[in-house]
């Protein structure tokens, strides 16, 4: 397989249809890990930074950082149209390493947020995208977790494998860089999502945006996602998991 094809992530125009309808920002699990990753970001990488995220889809977590005032640009591979009100923050139609070596010096950060399940060999991918940063200082990354919830959504997406921290470390140990911070987060729905594997019921592939008042149901349920990050230990099993790393 050639370099070409490690580095592209590109969904199909179905899965994009599926996963980024209008206004999927309000869905609760969009909403909450915009939360999360803020306050990860605001934990982990010093104030200031220029942050890239790499696969951003039509910039919802661009959004939510830029909303809390982090220094946030987004770039998809996909040609597809941003969220209208962050347009200038997001560059579409290019993969990350082919923007000007100009905008590529600014970043000292890059997120990668559900993207390397799509890769057969995430290693590679990470080195190849420090090579092309030449001032990266740090990659946060957020990934499905636990082979044993593999479903059929994992199958649509194109998803090689669900992910555990332990194979977050050992990528880390392959590009000898430090994996500073690792754990899972949603934990609440691993045993749901366990039980309908047991119980072989299929995982709704097309994600509905919520409208009217159901807004604010899943804004309530996001909260709950979001006290589960805070409240309950990093080792709990969950159905996501991140890791944190500095090079």
């Amino acid at each position: 397989m050639g370099e070409n094809k490690l580095m592209k992530t590109e969904f199909s125009d179905n899965q994009f249809k599926h996963a980024y309808a209008d206004d999927m920002e309000f869905h609760w699990w969009s909403y909450a890990r915009s939360k999360i990753i803020t306050t990860l970001i605001k934990s982990f990488v010093k104030p200031k930074s220029s942050i890239l995220e790499i696969g951003c889809g039509r910039g919802i977590v661009v959004k939510g950082l830029r909303d809390a005032g982090i220094d946030c640009y987004g770039v998809e591979i996909a040609n597809v149209s941003p969220i209208q009100t962050i347009e200038k923050y997001v560059h579409v139609g290019i993969d990350a390493v082919e923007l000007p070596y100009i905008e590529r010096q600014r970043y000292e950060t890059i997120l990668l947020l559900d993207v390397i399940e799509h890769i057969p060999e995430p290693a590679a991918f990470l080195k190849n995208l420090a090579k092309n940063f030449p001032n990266l200082l740090s990659v946060i990354i957020t990934v499905p977790s636990r082979q044993e919830l593999w479903s059929n959504y994992d199958e649509f997406y194109g998803h090689f494998i669900r992910y555990t921290p332990e194979m977050l470390e050992k990528i880390s140990n392959e590009l000898g860089w430090s994996l500073k911070r690792k754990g899972y987060f949603f934990h609440m729905l691993y045993v749901p999502a366990l039980l309908m594997v047991k119980l072989k019921q299929k995982r709704k592939v097309l994600l509905t945006p919520p409208q009217g008042v159901s807004r604010l149901l899943h804004k309530l349920i996001s909260y709950a996602m979001i006290a589960d990050y805070y409240f309950l230990p990093a080792n709990f099993f969950g159905t996501s998991v991140m890791g944190c790393y500095v090079l």
